[in-house]
């Protein structure tokens, strides 16, 4: 009991990380669904596209300079895991949801200034989405341009997400959606959440787009 209070104790001294110098990506247009244009959209996956590559190679560096795990040294779900474990231990080091200014959360949220925690959680989230498209090629990087989706306001709708063509579409669907940041996001939001402090949705996440675990293709 007593090393498990020491730990506890020394996990809740340990400094705050400043990210002050973190780069911040800023999309051109923040939100989803009905609140943007298709133009909107369109221009928000431009930037995207354009910084992508630079986002990760930062990225890479962040994480080898704060203990993290190396994305070209790890792949898939082993990259996942890895991810995952280190968040767990340093999410209390980063700026916390509950200390920031009031605003707009994800996915409307801005991603510079005092909210520059965002730009590193969308960078990790694009880790896991690359981590996955190296391992399966079905998958690509696109917008969610979804009638259905859109008419029912879902976050996914008009932003970038990994995206599967399905072997049988339907009127309904004819692609896979997976939003990898819902789920950083929403991590980071709650942190003493059953799910991410008990269970690790990440690589969860990430094996089953890999292996097609529940996607037609």
């Amino acid at each position: 009991m007593m090393n498990l209070i020491q730990r506890w104790l020394a996990g809740s001294a340990a400094a705050g990380w400043d990210l002050s110098g973190y780069p911040p990506f800023e999309l051109p247009h923040p939100g989803s669904g009905a609140a943007l244009t298709e133009a909107q959209a369109q221009q928000n996956w431009a930037y995207w596209q354009a910084t992508l590559a630079g986002r990760q190679r930062l990225l890479r560096d962040w994480l080898l300079a704060h203990g993290g795990p190396d994305p070209q040294a790890l792949q898939g779900t082993a990259y996942a895991k890895a991810l995952n474990a280190w968040a767990k231990a340093n999410w209390p080091r980063l700026p916390a949801f509950a200390r920031l200014p009031r605003h707009k959360p994800w996915p409307d949220c801005i991603r510079s200034g005092p909210f520059i925690v965002y730009s590193l959680l969308g960078d990790l989230a694009a880790s896991l989405g690359e981590t996955i498209i190296r391992a399966n090629g079905h998958w690509r990087w696109g917008l969610n341009l979804d009638a259905t989706d859109l008419a029912d306001d879902m976050a996914t709708s008009r932003r970038v997400v990994l995206l599967a063509d399905l072997t049988h579409p339907t009127p309904e669907a004819r692609e896979a959606v997976l939003d990898l940041e819902a789920t950083i996001f929403s991590d980071h939001r709650f942190p003493d959440s059953p799910g991410f402090v008990h269970l690790d949705s990440w690589s969860t996440a990430v094996a089953d787009a890999i292996a097609g675990r529940h996607y037609d293709f």
